[in-house]
């Protein structure tokens, strides 16, 4: 499971409660990465098998343009709502040409409800569509199946 602009790694941490046996957190900002160190170190701490973990201090386009694990079997995507939709397309972009979404993988992008991603989606397929408050999330997977 990968967990792009991971935050406080909450997407990825509930991943390996349920037992994910490999997780990327990637985030640039150094008080994200320290508070995801803590929570997966005290995961362990209080007796769940966290399976592997791999912490990445990186801007997540640099992460996707030179990471050399593949074929993710899910991707979050948490992005700060100010992100711009060039940012995010070369994002998804970058996913769909490196191959690091699979045929079976499935992307969690969330956002801000009003904004138009489909721009920035367009390597991919919604597949389905959920609104909490004022975010949404979409499932996306790869276009040719």
């Amino acid at each position: 499971m990968l967990d792009l602009f991971a935050g406080t790694g909450s997407l990825g941490l509930e991943s390996l409660s349920r037992g994910a046996a490999l997780v990327h957190f990637v985030d640039k900002d150094i008080q994200s990465i320290e508070l995801i160190r803590y929570n997966t170190e005290n995961l362990k701490i209080y007796g769940n098998d966290a399976g592997s973990v791999k912490i990445i201090k990186s801007d997540v386009l640099e992460y996707l343009r030179f990471c050399n694990v593949k074929k993710w079997d899910i991707i979050f995507l948490d992005p700060p709502y100010r992100i711009g939709t060039g940012e995010m397309r070369d994002i998804f972009d970058t996913i769909a040409i490196r191959g690091i979404a699979g045929k079976d993988s499935t992307l969690v992008y969330e956002f801000f409800f009003k904004r138009d991603t489909g721009e920035e989606t367009a390597s991919f397929r919604k597949v389905k569509e959920s609104f909490f408050g004022d975010k949404k999330v979409i499932y996306l997977q790869c276009r040719h199946k």
